[in-house]
């Protein structure tokens, strides 16, 4: 029985050391700068925002793939007349990717075709995963399970502790059995 249980203690230990290396190795794995510091830039030209006006922001369409972007406006036309629409006279830009008409603007209820380029925040991927915050989510996972280990460890130790202290003043097998 001994001898059982004693194994059994051994291959728990292994395979909480096994799993410990292996999430140490994907934690690392999950830091390193190759995934955190993907950074992406692209451009759109002529994309059509229909209907836009003075009420709502229109929305560029890479923030559906990409909530974090921030755009740099570079041309707005009049997606009929093909005009190039000032910045100054007609709309508000806002580097979140959003445009609304001012008030008075003739080109309410218009289709507008917007030429930007946009970025992506370092560490999100072209998925729109935020990796970095992935890795940080590992780190604590990685931390509550070791946590956990010591606890479970700790416990152990106290079972195995009281079961050879209840065995060492045994009358039969500990010190009581010395003295007869």
């Amino acid at each position: 029985m001994k001898e059982n249980m004693d194994n059994a203690v051994k291959e728990i230990g292994v395979v909480i050391i096994f799993v410990a290396v292996l999430a140490l190795i994907v934690g690392s794995i999950l830091g390193n700068s190759v995934f955190s510091d993907i950074g992406s830039t692209g451009s759109a030209t002529n994309e059509t925002l229909s209907a836009v006006d003075a009420t709502t922001n229109s929305t560029f369409a890479i923030i559906s793939s990409h909530s974090d972007a921030t755009c740099a406006l570079t041309e707005v036309h009049n997606a009929s007349g093909g005009e190039v629409i000032l910045v100054t006279g007609n709309y508000t830009f806002y580097t979140d990717c959003n445009i609304i008409l001012i008030a008075l603007s003739p080109y309410i209820g218009e289709d507008l075709n917007v030429s930007y380029t946009s970025s992506y925040a370092s560490g999100t991927n072209v998925a729109g995963v935020n990796i970095t915050n992935l890795s940080e989510s590992f780190g604590g996972f990685v931390t509550g399970l070791i946590a956990f280990f010591a606890i479970a460890g700790v416990l152990l130790g106290i079972l195995f502790l009281v079961k050879y202290v209840v065995k060492l003043f045994s009358k039969d097998d500990g010190l009581g059995a010395i003295s007869a």
